[in-house]
Order: structure tokens, then sequence, then C-alpha cells
């Protein structure tokens, strides 16, 4: 099954979750709970394996992986509160959870293996990874390759033994019943690992954009024999369509596309995008827009209170921060004193394993609420066009967002934190020009700059904490947001166009050493102070 086109709201602004990690916390969340699908019972014990040279294998502690998957084999989503607790609750329940690291063959840093026994000790082998910005990949299955990305309804088939019909005779039987019944069916995926010591298995999985009814239900399992049949709901918040035709994946066809439309605004185009991608109205969308909006705008509030502790070793700033922009402390920067401040405050919340929105990861999550909501508290916007007009913003920058996914990553395991606070900075200065009344093209200049300035950061998180060197970066990406803004809005021509400077990114990403991509093995990591606090924060770790 081929790739469909980035959304904005699956790939770029979202998810919703607890923190720290969306590659490291709530993707592995999404993929506990489908793997939890996929076994179809009680479950009994799953062993997790990590490979040893990739990210988790250093950091899964740290970035709550451990707590992530354990959440989602409960059936948790990302944002559930009690995801913080899942280790514990999931030992109430009964289910024997543990972690392994060991070499095996990954083409990806972010590759997990589940080995999940239900209560009847039934056994179901699954490999996932995590592609960054809460992503997720499901791609095999009892040693067949697959393609499951938690956006369908999957009806899985699990075959053990022989049919009378072959898997691709049996595919097209079924496929042909289901459009007859008037499902829409996007395809099928037939693998079959064929013969081995005498054991034979064969994986079909149908792609669906609703549940299948009873009756049809009945069908499948009577053409099945006595393969194991799993219906699994998607966790992703925007279905696929195969069908789906976007108007464009660069920002050179958006430009061209805004030009043909009277100049339409780039949220506009983002709006007609994602209800394209989506097959959704272009209502739909803004309004699902506006629920993140305000999603984040109570992270800001949550996290200026600094009612809670942080689960590494920092504690709460934010509200002092605040105090000392009323008492006129701050040297002078305009906007950038409260964007300093809600940048502090939304990533202090996500260390916390508060509610926060990744955009476009949860390591970045204080720069586009950051730099959207000061920005209207300056433009003087009333409080009663405030979520629409956050809502537009966000789209700006969702937009830029997919141009970012279609042609590079978030993963910072991949391509470091340039392609987090450095995608986010770059998001966010689009939306600052959208504000502004920009033009998508001077959006897009921005962008561009923005991320031409974040080119190289690398990731070192201090004792695999999302809190040093990450919240100061969110605070630098705001900044750099809204100077690239106001320099592409008035005449600045340094940059080169976006879509090159995202291909730049990509190379350069790759071209870092792995000891700089979130591993823990380089940069402030292994300073003698960094050493230090990691000891530390381990002891009190493994003491509790």
């Amino acid at each position: 099954m081929s790739k469909l086109p980035s959304s904005i709201f699956n790939e770029v602004i979202g998810p919703v979750m607890t923190g720290p990690s969306s590659s490291h916390t709530a993707a592995p969340s999404r993929i506990g709970n489908l793997a939890r699908q996929l076994a179809g019972g009680k479950l009994s014990r799953v062993r997790v394996t990590f490979e040893a040279s990739g990210s988790f294998s250093t950091t899964y502690r740290g970035q709550k992986s451990d707590q992530g998957l354990a959440a989602g084999l409960m059936g948790m989503v990302p944002q559930d509160p009690r995801l913080s607790n899942a280790l514990e609750l999931i030992k109430k329940a009964g289910v024997d959870l543990v972690f392994e690291i060991k070499e095996f063959e990954a083409e990806h840093p972010n590759v997990m293996l589940l080995d999940i026994m239900d209560e009847h000790g039934v056994s179901v082998l699954v490999k996932a990874l995590s592609t960054g910005g809460g992503r997720i990949e499901l791609n095999g299955i009892n040693g067949c390759p697959v393609y499951m990305a938690g956006d369908y309804h999957e009806l899985v088939i699990l075959l053990s033994e022989r049919v009378s019909l072959s898997l691709e005779q049996l595919c097209s039987r079924i496929e042909l019943f289901l459009t007859r019944a008037t499902v829409e069916v996007h395809g099928s995926t037939v693998s079959d690992n064929g013969e081995k010591n005498d054991e034979w298995r064969g994986v079909i999985v149908i792609h669906l954009r609703q549940k299948l009814s009873s009756a049809q239900l009945d069908y499948v399992t009577g053409l099945c024999g006595n393969a194991g049949i799993r219906e699994v709901a998607p966790v992703m918040p925007v279905l696929a369509s195969a069908a789906c035709k976007v108007p464009f994946t660069r920002a050179e066809k958006l430009l061209e596309w805004c030009a043909e439309h009277d100049n339409a605004p780039l949220w506009e185009a983002a709006a007609k995008y994602e209800a394209a991608r989506g097959n959704v109205d272009e209502v739909e969308v803004l309004h699902m827009m506006e629920e993140i909006a305000q999603t984040m705008e109570t992270a800001i509030a949550t996290g200026l209170t600094g009612r809670f502790a942080m689960k590494g070793f920092l504690k709460p700033t934010a509200g002092e921060l605040q105090h000392a922009v009323d008492q006129g402390k701050f040297i002078p920067t305009g906007m950038l004193d409260m964007a300093t401040v809600m940048a502090v405050a939304v990533m202090e919340l996500n260390s916390a394993m508060g509610c926060v929105v990744a955009a476009p990861t949860a390591g970045s999550c204080g720069v586009l609420p950051a730099a959207v909501f000061s920005a209207l508290d300056e433009l003087g916007v009333p409080q009663d066009s405030r979520i629409e007009f956050a809502a537009k913003a966000l789209l700006s920058a969702g937009l830029i967002g997919v141009f970012i996914s279609e042609q590079s990553t978030f993963a910072t395991e991949v391509c470091g934190c340039q392609a987090e606070c450095g995608s986010a900075a770059s998001m966010a200065a689009a939306a600052l020009v959208n504000m502004a009344g920009g033009s998508a093209q001077a959006a897009c200049d921005a962008a561009a700059l923005a991320m031409q300035n974040s080119l190289g950061l690398t990731c070192d998180p201090v004792a695999e904490q999302v809190e040093v060197p990450c919240i100061g970066r969110n605070v630098g990406a705001v900044s750099n947001a809204v100077s690239s803004a106001n320099l592409a809005m008035h005449g600045f021509k340094g940059n080169l166009p976006l879509d090159d400077v995202i291909c730049a990114m990509w190379e350069v990403g790759n071209a870092l050493p792995e000891t700089l991509r979130c591993t823990g093995k380089g940069g402030l990591c292994i300073t003698p102070s960094g050493v230090r606090i990691k000891e530390e924060v381990d002891r009190i770790r493994f003491a509790s």
C-alpha cells in the first residue's frame, strides 16, 4: 500500500497528548493500542524488544516510552491523564510487561518488536516503528510484512493454516463482497511468508473507512475457516482515503495554486488541502483546528500556574517569569516577552506529563502556541475572535509542516533537533505572517528563513529528559520565527525557496552523527555536568 499525503492533523498539528515526547511517548501509546486490538483478547504477557543501537534503547525510560506502551496496551489514548501511572496500572491488571534490548535488523532508529500473548496462550508478533511527531507504522504481523498507520478501520485476518483458496483469491473475494456491500475498501495487503519448518502463516489486511456490519463480518469469518479475525479501530484523528487528491504537496505548487485563486491566504489553502486529504468539509477542518487552539490556550494557562511537578530535574519557573514581565523587569522585547514565558510554560507542563499539543512534536510543543497567542495579544484580537483567528494561524503553520513531512521528517532520531524546533520555528514564522495579513509567498519565505537559521541543530537532551536544552531551544525558536516573519514581509531576500531548504535540512540531518540524534551519547549529554545530572536522575528513578 502506498503512503498517502501527510495530514495536518495526523502528522503535523497533534497529537493532543500527555508529555513528554510525541515520538517516544504518544507514538508508543498508539502502537500499544493497535497491538492490543490485534491480540483480540485479554492480555497476559507482552515482551517489548528495542534494537540495541536505536534511540529507544537509551531513552525509553527517560522519555516515558515504557509508560506510553503500557497505556496503549490498556486501550488508553495519548492524552489520557492516567498514562503517567500506566506501568503500575498494567501490573495491577495482571499483565506481565517486559522490556528487552537486543540486536536485530532495524531500518529505522525507532523500531520495536512486540510479542503479545493473550489469556489463552495465543501469541501475536508485531513489528512497529515511530516515525516522528506521533506518527506510527505497523509493518509486520507474525513475520509477514504489512502496512498499517492507524488511520483506517482495519480488518486483519491471521491465517495459521492454508485455506481452500489462495491468499490472492481469498482477498479478492472479500474485497468484492465488501464493495458490493457499499463499504469503501481502499485496498488490501496480502502477505505470505511461505513454508518454513512446516510452519505456515499468512496475514491479510483490509483497509476500510468504516466498521463492518455484523453480516459482513459473518461472511468474512465464513470464508476464512479457523483464521483469527481482528477488527482494529483507528488511532489517528483523520481517516485515510485512497481516493483523495490533494492540490499540492510542495511549497512551489502551493504558490502557483494561490496565484490561480485570487492570491488566497495560506490558511485557506491549508483548509482546502486538509479537506481533500481527509475527505471532510472545510468548515469541519476549521472547527477541528479551533479545538486544537483551545487545548493550546489551556496548556499555556495551566503551565503558568506551576502547580505540578516536572518529571526530570527542573522545577516550574514560568510563573516567576511572568511576574518578572508584569513588574517590567524583562529586557523589553515586545511580544517576545510573553512569548518567552508561554513557551516555557507549555514545555514545563509537557515535562510534567501534562496535556499539550505536539506541533509538530512534543519536544517543540511550546513554539507554536507561544508565537500565536502572544501575537493575538499584541495584535489586539477581540476575545470573541481569538480562537478562530488562532485556528487560521495554526492551519497556515500546519500546511508548512505538510511540506516538511513530505520532503523530510520531524524525527529527531533521523535529523536532530532541526527537525523539531527548526520545523516548529518554520511553521510559527508562517503562522505569524498569516496573522499579520501577509501573503502566502511571504509566509513561505519566512518559513524558509527560520529553517535556514536552524540547520545543524543537534538533539542532545540531558539525562534523556525533555528539559535541557529543549525548553531553551523552544524559546529560541519563537524568537527565530518572529524575526524571520518580519524580515520576509518587509523586503529581506536572503533565503532560498522553502522546498530547497527543507531538502537541505534532510541532507544535513542525515549527515549528523548518531550520537547527536536523541541517543544520549553526545553533545550536552556527555559533558561532566550532563553526566552528573543523569546519574542523579537515574539514582532517584531506580530508588522509586
